[in-house]
């Protein structure tokens, strides 16, 4: 284990008591999270705008290369309830600027102010709006991280129920995407440093409210993976979350329902990708997320341009 982390997993593990205490409050914790993402800094030359789109608050992100090949909707993680656009609008460039990209991040409505399914529903209402203004999907992908890559395949899954055109890809980073594991308080304990059982167990009944924590659109690693993008997933081995990647997996692996490709890092913890800026491991991870991603789109002599629609 190189210094660089063994630095990182001793701030995490330090931060661990402010986000598991209940005394700090939501507000507490948002402030936290927002002090971790803080320090993911921009890839040079990377310029940010902020639109709205179907209602929703968006930031779009262009990389300093001026990329055309694609587009990158980037869903952040948070457990529903923590993070933000402007947060993770930087580890979005990072990834960007891998796939040759550019980018849009959303901001969902988070818990306490709303439950399932309003996130679900912004987010099919952002995507199907950007259809509307032109956007092609062949040439698009949607990934998230955490609650993101969760609600990244709920979004996948819904846009295929509804018989809307989905993304040529889909990008999975430490998927939060069985809640109704910890509905039930059944997830196992992991090394990671500062992710618990327990916090899932306390964010997942905020998010699910009154609803079936079995619903795919709740926990979409119970879902039906047929007629879905190819997947390109990738987990940390020392995440208390990485067996709902695991689940993913095996359930389209066994049936051969779609295509993924599940990169798994050991010896690293949840999201380890926000210190892209530090470690050495979270540029490879993040790198490598991009040019899996960008495989999936078509030459860029086949199609045009595909830059997001811009709302004023």
């Amino acid at each position: 284990m190189t210094p660089g982390k063994n630095a990182v997993r001793f701030v995490l593990r330090c931060a661990r008591p402010l986000f598991v205490s209940r005394y700090l409050g939501v507000g507490g914790r948002r402030f936290m999270l927002a002090m971790v993402t803080a320090a993911v800094r921009d890839p040079k030359g990377t310029r940010y705008q902020r639109v709205t789109i179907a209602g929703v608050p968006v930031e779009q992100v262009q990389p300093a290369d001026h990329a055309t090949h694609g587009t990158l909707i980037y869903l952040h993680g948070g457990g529903y309830a923590l993070g933000s656009a402007k947060g993770y609008r930087a580890l979005a460039a990072h990834l960007a600027s891998a796939a040759g990209f550019t980018a849009v991040v959303p901001d969902y409505t988070r818990v306490p102010e709303a439950q399932y399914p309003l996130a679900l529903d912004e987010m099919v209402a952002v995507y199907s709006q950007l259809l509307a203004d032109g956007l092609d999907p062949r040439t698009t992908v949607i990934a998230g991280d955490s609650a993101g890559g969760g609600l990244t395949l709920a979004l996948a899954m819904a846009l295929r129920d509804r018989g809307i055109p989905g993304p040529a890809a889909l990008g999975l980073i430490c998927p939060w995407a069985d809640l109704a594991l910890d509905m039930d308080r059944r997830r196992p304990m992991a090394r990671d440093p500062l992710i618990l059982p327990s916090m899932c167990a306390e964010w997942a009944p905020q998010y699910v409210g009154a609803f079936d924590p079995e619903l795919p659109g709740i926990s979409p690693a119970s879902g039906d993976m047929r007629g879905l993008p190819p997947i390109v997933m990738q987990s940390a081995g020392d995440d208390p979350i990485h067996v709902d990647a695991d689940k993913i997996e095996t359930s389209c692996t066994a049936t051969g329902s779609a295509s993924i490709d599940h990169r798994r890092f050991d010896n690293l913890w949840h999201d380890f990708h926000l210190q892209v800026s530090i470690l050495p491991e979270a540029r490879d991870a993040i790198a490598d997320l991009g040019v899996k991603l960008r495989s999936h789109l078509p030459m860029p002599a086949e199609h045009a341009s595909n830059h997001p629609p811009t709302k004023g």
